[in-house]
């Protein structure tokens, strides 16, 4: 059986790493790279407009202010007032651009992901807590959002700012210049020094948001237990104990940042503090005009402004990465579904274990060497208390695992060979716990059979016993049903199908005995030229298997029809004899299993439309 690698996160990313993942991304922006670029002009228009404005203060005051030359001063006021309309409309547009940008692209990576993770086995989700799943599609991906919705153009013009900033001071003049930026140098050192553990403070945050999402979700799924063994208290401690860990984590992250923060703005404050004291000097001296300090006082406010920015856009960035990489470890889980495998045709029905080996932990099998044969249009039934492998070997005939020694055939084609969705449509599966989606039973019913009429749903319901309306709608998990119910209709999806193979998974486990008899007439005449494997329980319910298959302890230990194993008096008779069945055998010869002529023929007329 393939291992899949665990992405419920741990370790630091990387910046290499988390660079990678969001490089691994780039197709789903590949289809909006004209937006991009148009909003990469509309960064620099509103660059410019941003840079041209401190300088305009200058010529205000030098050319006409002072001097006192008002002539073309309401023409270069309107132009400067026109050249700053011009940054806000490339602004706001360049927003609305980044923000559809965004937003589509990530709807496409959701959606992706969100179909990879149909097509991922069984064995991943064993390891991926549901919550961990969730956050990967809601968490992990808003991250990203907020990065690809405009902080990443957001980042390119502040650097492009500051450069533009940079070379426009000193070309105006280089001794202020060397004075606005005295405060970078301190910046730039406590920057490297906390940018480490702001990485390190936001993967822990969003691990440990994980586990508070993981937690909320099982508790929520197991609610009727907690209630029902009066586990609040315990359950609330054992989530305030995650609680507690994301919210200590959390105020690290932010204890950082409130660090950071103050750094910024004081130096910003010394700087021009220390501004005004070099440029009052220079003035006084006769070496500078006030519009050259006017100007620089708006370079000094502004060229700290993006580096505010880009201060936060860092944290923006670091839970993106992180994100990403979540991501793209689970996009990079190899699915079920390998391209270029044959088509399984149509299925005739003869299923095979040869020599099977299986467990879901490498060193730990729950199959042994199993060996079996079915015929088509065969009923197999496998019994044994629980633990025996019963599921197991259910389980490695739906794919969802893979065997780790021997092979699986279906009319002589391994399983494990052949082209999934070709395999899984000519069979169907009714677990011991049924699930049923939100939606109308219609909408249930057609995940069995997208084509279903009107006419083969209602016959469907009527051969399993069961009197809904189509347009029924079901709560969660069809909660608004009783569990007799829930099976039925399971059951009644099942046949829908169609299936070559029909699975029975301890499927009577959760009806009375009056609904099981339903189920049981019901089915007789559809099981005819279909292969069926049924595990349960009651051994009542599975005299007439065409073998018996009984299993211990991941072995084979006995097979036989129902007459034969009871002649051997061996262990399939000491099961029987555990459930009271013994006395039933020697009374009149017939069968007193409670199954009648007359429940044998029910439904008869409802069978034919689904035939």
């Amino acid at each position: 059986m393939p291992e899949y690698g665990d992405t419920t996160g741990g370790p630091e990313v990387r910046g290499s790493e988390g660079l990678a993942a969001l490089w691994a991304l780039r197709p789903y922006l590949r289809p909006h790279r004209g937006r991009l670029v148009g909003a990469a002009i509309l960064m620099l228009v509103s660059a410019g407009s941003t840079m041209f404005l401190p300088y305009a203060s200058r010529i205000a005051l030098d050319r006409y202010i002072i001097p006192h030359r008002p002539q073309g001063l309401l023409q270069f006021i309107a132009l400067v007032v026109a050249i700053a309309a011009a940054g806000a409309v490339a602004t706001a547009w360049r927003a609305r651009l980044m923000a559809y940008t965004g937003q589509e692209s990530i709807r496409a990576i959701r959606r992706a992901l969100f179909a990879h993770l149909q097509r991922l086995p069984v064995s991943f989700f064993d390891r991926m807590p549901v919550g961990k799943v969730m956050t990967r599609l809601t968490s992990d991906v808003d991250a990203l959002a907020e990065l690809l919705s405009g902080t990443i153009i957001q980042m390119f013009g502040d650097v492009l700012t500051l450069v533009g900033f940079l070379a426009v001071m000193f070309a105006v003049d280089w001794r202020l210049a060397l004075v606005t930026v005295a405060g970078v140098p301190p910046l730039v050192f406590a920057f490297t020094f906390l940018s480490a553990q702001i990485g390190r403070a936001e993967d822990t945050v969003r691990e440990r948001a994980a586990s508070v999402n993981a937690t909320l979700q099982e508790s929520v799924s197991g609610i009727r237990v907690i209630q029902a063994f009066w586990a609040h208290r315990r359950f609330g401690e054992r989530f305030e104990q995650v609680n507690r860990s994301l919210f200590d984590a959390s105020r690290r992250a932010l204890l950082i940042f409130a660090f950071f923060w103050p750094i910024v703005d004081f130096t910003w404050v010394a700087s021009t503090g220390l501004l005004l004291f070099a440029g009052g000097y220079w003035i006084l001296q006769g070496t500078l005009t006030i519009g050259t300090l006017s100007a620089f006082m708006g370079y000094g406010g502004q060229f700290f402004g993006p580096l505010h920015s880009l201060s936060q856009a860092y944290r923006v960035i670091q839970r993106a990465l992180a994100g990403a990489v979540r991501i793209n470890q689970i996009m990079q889980t190899p699915g079920e579904q390998e391209a270029g495998r044959p088509e399984m045709p149509p299925i005739r029905g003869e299923v095979e274990f040869d020599h099977v080996t299986f467990g879901y932990e490498a060193d730990r099998p729950v199959l042994r060497d199993i060996s079996l044969r079915a015929k088509p249009g065969e009923t197999v039934a496998l019994v044994g208390h629980t633990g025996a492998g019963k599921t197991s070997v259910i389980n490695l005939l739906c794919r969802f695992y893979h065997p780790q020694s021997g092979t699986i055939r279906v009319d002589g084609h391994d399983i494990c060979r052949v082209d999934l969705d070709s395999y899984r449509r000519q069979i169907a599966l009714v677990l011991q716990e049924p699930f049923l989606f939100s939606g109308t039973v219609r909408e249930n019913l057609r995940y069995g059979n997208l084509a279903a009429t009107e006419e083969q749903m209602r016959a469907a319901l009527d051969a399993v016993g069961l009197n809904l309306p189509l347009d029924l709608v079901l709560h969660e998990r069809g909660s608004n049903l009783s569990s007799g119910q829930r099976q039925l209709l399971s059951f009644a999806r099942a046949l829908l199908a169609d299936p070559r193979i029909l699975i029975l998974d301890e499927a009577t486990a959760h009806v009375d005995t009056l609904t099981e008899r339903q189920v049981q007439a019901a089915t007789e005449r559809l099981l005819r030229g279909r292969t069926a494997f049924v595990i349960a329980h009651r051994l009542s319910t599975i005299r007439s298997a065409s073998q018996i298959l009984v299993i211990e302890d991941g072995h084979l230990v006995e097979r036989g029809t129902h007459d034969e194993l009871m002649a051997a008096r061996g262990r399939y008779w000491r099961l029987c004899r555990e459930q009271n069945l013994l006395p039933l055998e020697t009374e009149g010869g017939e069968s007193t299993d409670g199954t009648g002529s007359q429940d044998r023929t029910a439904g008869e007329g409802n069978l034919e439309a689904l035939a």
